[in-house]
């Protein structure tokens, strides 16, 4: 009896040291990296700088964009729809996507269609005021409203300045990108229904305000490492670049946009209790090891802030009075975070189409070759809406762009593709 007691207390203690040490000591990753990501791309929110993080994921470990054959932009004014990339390589090949991340009006039901299960929701929200004064500066909205940005706030909403600015543009941006119609901004029941479905929806939202400690927060969700997470301010303007409201100006643009101020605070509490739960000891820890890759990036790409109007080729960006950076291209992650965003969403479709191309059949033709007459008049329908800087929305819903909208620069991609050619080189 008494062996028999001596040889379970052994066994026992056996058990426990061989589980802490397994548990202990093992290099076993307690949870693995998510490769599906939906990220709702809000207008100046920070958004550019997590896309380029996202992009840089695809590219280091060959996953899939969902990308529309050409610009930054699935759909303009319009919902997501999958049918929107459909003239594209890669659709064409019927590739698996693994990252959803540019700009769109938001289509949670369609978006999970395209990337599946297993996919992880996230989305970055903005002090509204600050939103809709760099809305205003970046994309030039002054000379559709022709006024200054201090005399807007001040006027009432009426005539030209009750339309949003391009059609794309304007008031409670954040509800708008999240695929909430002007008409329903007025209806107290349906905003509140749309946070509560965006709480349901995404499974982390982001505040810009705290974007080092975001980044943290959406390396614990998609159990990423630090290095993936690396990143540059991208898109920032200069300061002079920047409005200086006075505070009744502030104030009416509160009110003006205090629907997207209900979004948003909300889910700045929300964050504020993430950040709580996470520990504010640990969070420091987190931030300091962040700061130093950063550092090293930096160091490692001799990365420079440099003037957009100085810089030239891939790295020149959209818009004035930005900033961009210069780097050491013989380094791909150097060249990826210094790319201005267009570049590098066409470095990805080069690389994206090549995958495409291994996938289709050798005789696989994607259209129907038209003759010469359709095939002009197709070509000076699209030229004649894509000679505005800002890309304005094809307004025939059964163009064979498929609500897309196209940039003038692009037309000899939608050229080649009309004719049944690839446009991977491009």
């Amino acid at each position: 009896m008494q062996r028999k007691r001596q040889a379970l207390v052994y066994i026992a203690s056996t058990s426990i040291l061989l589980f802490i040490f397994f548990n202990g000591n093992s290099k076993v990753p307690k949870c693995e990296k998510v490769k599906k990501v939906a990220y709702l791309k809000t207008h100046k929110c920070a958004s550019t700088t997590v896309q380029n993080i996202l992009l840089r994921y695809a590219l280091a470990n060959d996953l899939n964009v969902v990308l529309p054959a050409s610009g930054n932009y699935l759909g303009r004014g319009r919902k997501y729809q999958r049918a929107m990339i459909s003239n594209t390589p890669w659709e064409m090949a019927r590739l698996e996507y693994d990252i959803f991340c540019l700009h769109t009006m938001w289509n949670q039901d369609e978006v999970n269609k395209t990337l599946g299960d297993g996919t992880v929701y996230i989305t970055m929200l903005r002090d509204p005021v600050d939103v809709f004064e760099s809305l205003w500066n970046y994309s030039g909205m002054r000379s559709f409203y022709h006024m200054e940005l201090e005399k807007f706030a001040k006027s009432p909403k009426i005539g030209l300045l009750a339309q949003r600015a391009f059609g794309l543009l304007g008031r409670n941006q954040m509800l708008h990108d999240m695929g909430l119609s002007d008409r329903a901004m007025d209806m107290p029941d349906v905003v509140e229904r749309k946070i509560e479905k965006a709480d349901q929806d995404f499974d982390l939202v982001l505040i810009a305000e705290r974007f080092q400690e975001s980044m943290i927060l959406m390396k614990e969700e998609l159990c990423w490492d630090m290095s993936d997470v690396v990143n540059l301010k991208l898109n920032a303007r200069q300061d002079q670049r920047k409005s200086n409201l006075s505070e009744e100006a502030r104030k009416a643009l509160e009110d003006y946009l205090q629907e997207d101020y209900k979004l948003y605070n909300y889910f700045k509490k929300k964050f504020d209790e993430k950040l709580e739960a996470f520990g504010a000891t640990k969070m420091e820890k987190e931030l300091n090891l962040l700061n130093e890759e950063n550092k090293k990036i930096k160091e490692k790409c001799d990365l420079q802030e440099v003037k957009n109007e100085n810089l030239e080729g891939e790295n020149k960006l959209w818009g004035k009075g930005v900033l961009g950076y210069q780097a050491n291209n013989d380094i791909p992650v150097c060249r990826y975070m210094s790319m201005a965003e267009l570049s590098l969403l066409d470095y990805v479709r080069s690389v994206q189409g090549a995958r495409a191309r291994e996938a289709l059949p050798a005789d696989f033709a994607p259209i129907e070759v038209l003759d010469d007459n359709k095939l002009s008049g197709i070509i000076s329908h699209l030229s004649s809406v894509s000679s505005h800087d800002m890309a304005i929305p094809l307004q025939d819903p059964d163009s064979l762009v498929l609500h897309n909208s196209i940039r003038k620069v692009d037309m000899d991609k939608i050229r080649m593709m009309l004719k049944g050619q690839k446009p991977f080189n491009l």
